[in-house]
């Protein structure tokens, strides 16, 4: 079959690999359909990750992430699988993965999430992984007891997979966006709750809206300057959660005094939280998800297609509307 290969740091190849033929106890074979580009691929194909960090496909297939149909079990594997449209991320748990940038893949049943029948597969190419960034953060959001949550990248996939989540949860969220175009975008998402970062009444806003819905938790995506804005103004006892750094290599600045706060700032992984490391609680996370991905929260950005032969245009893609490639199997 035809597949994605990393040749080499930074370097990747279209090739003719084995086809997976056998479904081992605890797998899924799929014929995938699309695959998205996150900056996480963009990151394991850099070879700068830390060992461990991703699981690694026979044949060294790049690629984390996509969706497909699932064609055969194997042996343990719940038969509510066998022909459903899934969408997948490969670095749930280990086991014998081949795939994803690839014609078909070969993953253990618990990195996938069942799709509705009727969904278009380029919609949750690249979903998964920040449906259960969101999902765990949620769960750990309400078990450290917090009241209310502040999104700093709102119009991220996984800003609105937050979004949704914490509106099922009756949770108050405070969105954050860089523009007009973007707190439109989530009003039809129904979000209450939305700041535009570059107004001149941001952090007096900010600092009433917090304070008035007790938002002691903040999923930080950005870093940087943002985040050194919202320090100063956050409720006291309030945690930082961050897991991005889209702001760039900017140093984040507060002075020590609001340590007084009792204000927390520690990183947040997925693959650390309990959701994820209990096979128990990832299996119930990932039912969860399939009950509500059809929600337009949960949708994949993406935007341009390519053939798996374009795979050197695919990376370089860059739309300004923040809109991600997608591999396409023709």
């Amino acid at each position: 079959m035809k597949a994605i290969t990393i040749t080499g740091k930074g370097q990747v190849a279209l090739t003719e690999v084995p086809k997976p033929e056998q479904t081992s106890a605890g797998h899924v074979l799929i014929n995938m359909s699309a695959m998205g580009i996150n900056p996480g691929d963009k990151f394991l194909i850099s070879g700068n990750a830390p060992a461990g960090m991703f699981t690694e496909s026979q044949y060294n297939i790049a690629g984390v992430s996509g969706a497909g149909k699932i064609i055969a079990i194997g042996e343990g594997v719940p038969e509510k699988y066998l022909g459903k449209l899934v969408t997948v991320y490969r670095s749930l748990t280990r086991g014998d993965v081949i795939g994803t940038w690839s014609e078909y893949a070969h993953l253990p049943y618990l990195q996938c999430a069942i799709l509705p029948d009727d969904a278009d597969p380029i919609d949750h190419a690249g979903s998964l992984v920040n449906i259960i960034t969101a999902y765990a953060a949620m769960q750990q959001f309400l078990k450290e007891g917090h009241k209310g949550v502040i999104i700093t990248a709102g119009n991220s996939d996984t800003g609105k997979a937050i979004l949704g989540f914490a509106l099922e949860a009756r949770l108050p969220v405070l969105s954050i966006v860089r523009n007009e175009s973007g707190k439109a975008e989530l009003e039809k998402l129904g979000a209450k709750h939305i700041l535009v970062q570059r107004t001149e009444q941001f952090a007096q806003e900010l600092m009433t809206m917090a304070t008035d819905l007790r938002m002691t938790a903040v999923f930080d995506g950005v870093g940087g300057d943002l985040l050194s804005q919202l320090i100063p103004v956050l409720p006291a006892g309030a945690t930082v959660y961050a897991y991005g750094f889209l702001g760039g290599p900017v140093p984040v600045s507060f002075h020590t005094g609001l340590l007084t706060k009792g204000i927390a700032i520690k990183g947040f992984s997925n693959f650390k939280t309990e959701t994820v490391q209990d096979p128990q609680q990832l299996a119930q996370a990932l039912e969860a998800i399939s009950r509500v991905i059809h929600l337009p929260y949960f949708k994949f950005n993406a935007g341009k297609k390519f053939g798996l032969e374009e795979i050197e245009a695919a990376l370089s893609y860059a739309a300004a509307d923040g809109t991600k490639a997608v591999l396409a199997i023709r």
